[in-house]
């Protein structure tokens, strides 16, 4: 799989770079390892501790039942040895709607949102909308009402349900000012057939994918110098994708992590070149949210060295 290289050596400016995808692209599925590693980790920290991974509000079962479908379908038709994966583990069954409804007052443990986001890499929460009308903007905006979140980076679900856009971001230096309005807008303005995906990239010293800590980071660090920062710091990228179901109108907000070590992301000089000029161009605040100022001058030497 190839890695994604998002950052620009633009000036920095915080938006959200939204790319239409076709719907065939929605999952981001390939047959790699670290796709296999990433199935494997969801089961196991969903059997170690669903709740530390998995939340639902009662309203959201119809929209994570659709959702469910919907990720069933898309594999059927455009993977079917993921769909196989799911069968073999009986995560899925062929069951319509009604069949589907039966299953889950049967066993009343599991949930649709809980299966559907283990069958693929993406992490998958579902937004609920406000009323589009109101001027107030606790009326009005989009909250979090279910979600499987595997790989969080630096926040819970445990923080963040219920919570409007701007509460789930109200740590990231400039959102409100830059993104709240316009994620909120975006969210109104989806329609099923169009998709839409963007990219999110820090540097982290941190190889694990479950971390609720990371951010806001100040204790010193030691052991990464200008020899061994590409091995040590790791470039971690989202792909977030945002889709409005058609039925009941959430939106299922989708998150593939990617984790790879820094000299095996930046093997050119180019690549060096441009993501120097994004370190060098975040402002303060941001690189201390994402706790790179601990590394940033290793890391600006070892790249300089590529």
């Amino acid at each position: 799989m190839s890695v994604y290289l998002p950052f620009s050596d633009d000036e920095y400016k915080m938006s959200l770079g939204l790319n239409v995808i076709d719907e065939r692209n929605w999952l981001e599925v390939s047959d790699s390892i670290d796709q296999d590693r990433q199935l494997s980790e969801k089961e196991r920290l969903f059997a170690l501790s669903p709740n530390k991974v998995f939340r639902a509000e009662d309203l959201a079962f119809e929209a994570s039942l659709e959702t469910l479908l919907l990720v069933i379908s898309f594999l059927r038709i455009n993977h079917p040895s993921l769909y196989a994966r799911g069968r073999e583990l009986d995560l899925t069954l062929e069951l319509d709607v009604n069949g589907w409804k039966e299953y889950f007052v049967t066993y009343p443990d599991t949930h649709p949102l809980a299966i559907a986001s283990r069958l693929v890499t993406e992490d998958l929460l579902l937004m609920k909308p406000g009323n589009h009308e109101s001027q107030n903007y606790d009326d009005s905006a989009w909250r979090l009402t279910a979600g499987f979140l595997a790989f969080p980076a630096g926040w819970s679900l445990d923080e963040a349900m219920g919570e409007p856009t701007i509460g789930i971001h109200k740590r990231v230096p400039g959102y409100e000012e830059s993104l709240n309005n316009q994620v909120d807008k975006l969210f109104y303005s989806l329609k099923p057939q169009r998709i839409v995906e963007r990219l999110n990239w820090s540097l982290t010293r941190h190889e694990e994918l479950f971390r609720h800590h990371g951010k806001f980071e100040t204790a010193a660090v030691f052991d990464i110098n200008k020899r061994n920062a590409g091995r040590k710091i790791w470039l971690r990228v989202e792909r977030q994708t945002f889709r409005r179901l058609e039925r009941t109108g959430l939106v299922v907000f989708g998150i593939r992590t990617h984790m790879t070590r820094l000299e095996s992301a930046i093997t050119s000089s180019a690549d060096a070149k441009r993501l120097i000029a994004a370190i060098e161009q975040l402002p303060e605040s941001m690189a201390q949210y994402k706790s790179m100022g601990l590394f940033r001058e290793p890391c600006l030497a070892w790249l300089a060295a590529v």
